[in-house]
């Protein structure tokens, strides 16, 4: 979509800052803007912390200062990170926060990165203090069968019919529309979906493959997000849409949560819509405050 002339004045006058935290596997991308209290975010997959640019001005402005990073594996963070596990995802995070001096903070995270919030306000109590968690994966065995994912039916790889050369671009509209039920591909979206395909092949032609055949086979990861939840002591907010294909998981994760309120926003999801970033804005703003 294209810039709204209002946003890019904000990024004017609100600059972006970017670069590399340390932690003990390598280094996290991350873009920065404002100054005061922290709000960590972490980006949907296959996403980088990009996402986040057109959300990262309003919290600025309302006196936060926001680190987007690019979590590993992705974006131009370090791509160590095979196998690993929701909490090493969540150490790494946490020792690229410790590098920033970003204590305490809100965490915010949707989907994947949703669990790797969990698992830090887990992991650090005391500096993480509270955490936006928009979208579980807190979906049923059956409720997950009915997700076609992203890449069903398509490959990587070298084949005769020369659909690999689509492969990326293919996966992201999918995915998009996976997120929001209501996009579509038009000359006004096209300038996004290239967006996220530049993220979609930062991910580098081994993991993209890897994650491929894993949807192919429909494994899931063990990690319960409800369970680790259920643990959690912090604040925790829990946001969805009408249009959310893990709104079934909403309630379930409430109630789990010890210390929660919920928030569904009307119609898609804001966060995707530049148009829409200072209602996504203030509502983790009004958390971040309490």
């Amino acid at each position: 979509m294209r810039e709204r002339s209002g946003v890019a004045h904000d990024r004017a006058v609100m600059p972006m800052r970017f670069g590399f935290a340390d932690t003990l596997s390598g280094q996290l991308h991350f873009r920065a803007c404002g100054a005061g209290p922290d709000i960590v975010l972490l980006p949907w997959l296959p996403a980088s912390g990009r996402m986040y640019e057109h959300v990262m001005v309003h919290l600025a402005r309302a006196g936060f200062r926001a680190i987007a990073f690019d979590i590993a594996g992705t974006g131009r963070s370090h791509k160590k990170c095979r196998n690993w596990t929701v909490q090493q995802y969540a150490q790494d995070v946490l020792e690229a926060c410790g590098s920033l001096h970003t204590v305490p903070y809100t965490v915010v995270g949707g989907r994947f990165s949703a669990s790797i919030a969990v698992e830090m306000l887990l992991a650090q109590p005391a500096q993480v203090t509270g955490a936006v968690l928009d979208g579980v994966l807190g979906l049923a065995p059956e409720e997950i069968r009915k997700i076609s994912p992203p890449t069903a039916g398509l490959n990587p790889k070298l084949a005769g019919d020369g659909a690999w050369q689509a492969f990326p671009f293919e996966t992201i509209v999918r995915t998009l529309k996976e997120w929001d039920p209501a996009f579509e591909l038009t000359q006004e979206t096209l300038p996004l979906v290239y967006e996220y395909v530049r993220d979609y092949l930062e991910l580098g032609y081994d993991a993209i493959v890897a994650g491929a055949e894993a949807d192919a086979r429909k494994d899931k990861p063990a990690y319960d997000v409800l369970a680790r939840l259920g643990e959690v002591s912090q604040r925790v907010l829990i946001m969805t849409s009408d249009a959310d294909a893990l709104t079934p998981a909403y309630n379930r994760a409430l109630e789990r949560a010890r210390s929660s309120r919920g928030h569904k926003f009307a119609g898609s999801h804001p966060v995707l819509t530049p148009a829409r970033a200072g209602e996504y804005a203030q509502t983790v703003v009004s958390f971040a405050r309490r």
